[in-house]
């Protein structure tokens, strides 16, 4: 009796890679039932023979074709899409080389030993919100074998315990990362072709190094625990919003870019000087509302000292009385501030310190918020 060929599909990743599978007899490539690259191929036997690995607990699925019309892991009947949905992978998911021409459902899946999807292609949408990683996830890789999502890609909710690798990724359709969670992700010359949704999701760490981005990039409410390189994402995001002209989007990015810029100085730099000026004066110049918190606490503050040291005069005539009461002395120090200089009141003692300080803190604080509201509302 003649000896069943086995399959000749060859790993790009792993070159000692053989499949046990046989061969099907009308293959040209002499591929098996599972690595056929065919709509043709036999539905039935291809869903069984899943159902089969699934039920021994065998997650390789390296190099796999998934056709477009799929059958149900929890049902005997044919679906149109393949659907791990709620599903526990409880040793390594490899999906590594696949194709999925059909809609790929891994809402809810559970990976317990991590998966690897490198260098596999998507076509249509892949869904992967709520799914948990507990081991690192590779969808991409530093030097090589990226793989490629056609459609959207949904991980929203998605819990990447140990990390996730989309190095050389590409997104053709919307990626949704939103409220995803992230030990740490790697997003290394990634290509995001579409709109990428990062809103309300958290990293530990994160490289966006060398990623693109073609539209927008939503990034409200993004938490970074490591501010290591969590700059770089929302500089490219600043980008985006300023070539589309929205300046505001662009206003809050330029704020968080800052803001991780800070995280990553020393402790004299991110506290003192970067914090207390930078931030908290001006917010990095996208908050000039917040210098006239600033002038009018510098007017109160200095009115008060005015009033209890008394160390104002009133000129009244040829005579020169003391300031007793507070609102004169709230008067003496708007017109500090501002630098009119009416000639009605004047400082005496140390008071001439605390009143030349305002006055120069006065022209500081004007041009300030000058620069600051200009470039908040002229085109940048």
């Amino acid at each position: 009796m003649p000896e069943t060929q086995k399959c000749q599909f060859k790993s790009k990743i792993i070159e000692d890679y053989t499949c046990p599978e046989p061969a099907l007899k009308n293959s040209e490539k002499g591929y098996c039932i599972f690595h056929e690259p065919s709509e043709d191929k036999n539905i039935k036997n291809f869903s069984e023979g899943i159902k089969r690995k699934i039920d021994k607990k065998d997650y390789d699925f390296r190099g796999y074709w998934f056709p477009e019309e799929e059958t149900h892991l929890e049902e005997p009947a044919f679906e149109w899409r393949i659907t791990f949905t709620n599903f526990t992978f409880e040793t390594l998911a490899l999906f590594a080389e696949s194709i999925f021409k059909g809609y790929a459902y891994f809402s809810g899946a559970t990976f317990e030993k991590g998966a690897d999807f490198r260098d596999s292609t998507l076509e249509k949408r892949a869904v992967f919100p709520s799914s948990t990683f507990k081991e690192r996830v590779y969808f991409g890789f530093i030097f090589d074998f990226g793989s490629t999502f056609k459609d959207m890609a949904i991980f929203n909710g998605a819990a990447f315990e140990k990390g996730a690798d989309f190095a050389r990724t590409t997104f053709e359709g919307v990626a949704d990362f939103t409220g995803a969670t992230f030990r740490d992700a790697v997003f290394t010359a990634a290509t995001f072709e579409k709109a990428a949704d990062f809103r309300n999701s958290s990293f530990v760490y994160a490289d966006f190094a060398a990623s693109t981005f073609k539209e927008i990039v939503r990034l409200d409410h993004v938490r970074f625990k490591i501010p290591s390189h969590a700059d770089v994402l929302f500089r490219k995001a600043k980008v985006l919003w300023h070539e589309q002209g929205n300046y505001v989007e662009e206003g809050k990015c330029h704020y968080q870019e800052m803001d991780y810029i800070r995280k990553q100085k020393n402790w004299f730099v991110r506290y003192i000087l970067a914090n207390l000026f930078h931030r908290l004066l001006y917010g990095y110049g996208e908050k000039p509302f917040w210098i006239f918190a600033w002038c009018a606490g510098l007017i109160i503050f200095s009115s008060v000292i005015y009033w209890i040291s008394k160390g104002v005069l009133k000129i009244v005539g040829v005579r020169a009385v003391p300031v007793e009461d507070y609102w004169n002395s709230l008067y003496f120090s708007v017109v500090t501030f501002t630098t009119l200089g009416y000639g009605d009141f004047r400082p005496i003692g140390k008071v001439k310190i605390l009143a030349s300080i305002e006055a120069i803190l006065g022209i500081f604080f004007v041009a300030l918020f000058i620069f600051t509201f200009a470039r908040r509302t002229a085109g940048r």
